[in-house]
């Protein structure tokens, strides 16, 4: 039997009524690092839940200190989705980034899965906090048309269902006009989604000291980026961003509704930090 090599503990932080769940998974020695993991959104957090506590696990083994937040209006966390917006959520971030320097002044690593990593590039973009590397799990690589397959995800439900189907062009109106509305069990408001498909990639620059580990999934070896993903991490290297693109073709646990695993995502990500 392993003896595990770290300790777990969890704690709420933030003001009364904003208040954020984060589970830290610390090695029993001084970090080598400080990694912060941004979750994916809706669904796809809870599906991959397992995965990433697996993957923290790892981390900390290995010497490195992972936080894994649930941000203000998911998860376990204080308030509603529908309340949240972008500005939020890097408020989160940059609170536990400089809790976690305060305690021990270790090079900060930014992890984030589908949505998650989309955000971590943009965190990074807007944030004055210096972070070493960015690695991204399958990450969300275009924001606006993210918003819309979310959109049409209430469309096929409304079928689904037998009832009146909206146009996304109706959904829009509606978020508008400040009313909020239900999408596969969660409440979005107009705020958080326009905020989301707000992100742009256009003159950010350089986001990190080091590199951006971008991980693909894949069903056959060599396969090419998609359109939008190739085209967001040409943007990034044009920037003086060293990206590179690992593959894994593991199943794509974001989208399966029954448990599954995904060792060679772990075992390749493992390889990053030894």
């Amino acid at each position: 039997m392993s003896i595990a090599r770290h300790t777990v503990s969890a704690c709420f932080n933030g003001p009364v009524g904003e208040k954020f769940l984060s589970v830290y998974y610390q090695p029993h020695s001084t970090p080598k690092a400080h990694i912060v993991y941004i979750p994916p959104l809706g669904e796809e957090m809870n599906r991959c839940r397992a995965l990433v506590a697996t993957q923290a696990r790892q981390f900390a083994d290995a010497g490195y200190s992972c936080t894994v937040i649930d941000l203000f209006g998911t998860g376990d966390s204080e308030g509603e989705l529908h309340q949240a917006s972008l500005k939020q959520w890097y408020d989160n971030i940059e609170l536990i980034i400089r809790s976690l320097l305060q305690q021990q002044d270790k090079p900060v690593h930014l992890w984030g899965l589908r949505l998650g990593g989309l955000l971590a590039l943009d965190f990074c973009a807007h944030s004055p906090v210096r972070v070493e590397n960015i690695v991204l799990w399958q990450p969300v690589s275009s924001s606006k048309r993210f918003v819309t397959q979310l959109l049409r995800q209430r469309v096929a439900s409304l079928v689904s269902r037998g009832l009146v189907a909206e146009t996304t062009k109706e959904m829009r109106l509606r978020l508008k006009a400040g009313e909020n509305i239900e999408i596969s069990g969660y409440i979005f408001g107009e705020k958080l989604l326009a905020d989301i498909e707000a992100i742009s990639f256009a003159d950010i620059g350089t986001l990190c000291s080091g590199n951006i580990e971008w991980f693909e999934h894949s069903s056959e070896a060599g396969q090419e980026l998609g359109a939008s993903a190739k085209k967001m991490t040409e943007s990034l290297v044009a920037q003086g961003n060293k990206v590179e693109i690992l593959e894994f073709f593991d199943p794509p646990l974001w989208q399966l509704h029954k448990r599954d695993h995904a060792p060679q995502l772990i075992e390749r990500t493992g390889k990053l930090y030894p």
